[in-house]
């Protein structure tokens, strides 16, 4: 009876690791990800922060790349307007990101009326 228990905790711990293996659930926490990286939260931890302002970082860079490789190549005008397109794109995004990451929580409210006797 004992290692019963013993075996049903070990299944149960297996079954939590490989909860993100399948289609659905992976799916559902990549949502997750994505909507906190778009829409931002006044709740976020100081290390999901922190990972925004990378991504932000990332994103910001690639952006002045891509524009300053166009401004200061001079050969076809297609290739600078799509690469002056994907660099603003890209700052864009990276500004979003920034927004995201400086959000802050909004001062509780406190609806409890207090009395002193």
């Amino acid at each position: 009876m004992d290692n019963d228990t013993q075996f049903e905790k070990i299944r149960e711990e297996i079954e939590a690791k490989q909860r993100s293996i399948l289609w659905p659930d992976y799916l559902r926490a990549n949502r997750n990800v994505f909507e906190f990286l778009w829409k931002g939260d006044p709740k976020a931890k100081p290390i999901q922060r922190a990972g925004l302002i990378v991504f932000g970082v990332m994103n910001a860079v690639s952006g002045f790349f891509w524009i300053s490789l166009c401004l200061t190549k001079t050969d076809d005008w297609i290739s600078r307007f799509f690469g002056f397109l994907i660099g603003l794109v890209s700052a864009l995004v990276s500004i979003r990101l920034f927004r995201n990451a400086f959000l802050r929580q909004n001062a509780p409210h406190n609806n409890e009326i207090t009395h002193t006797t």
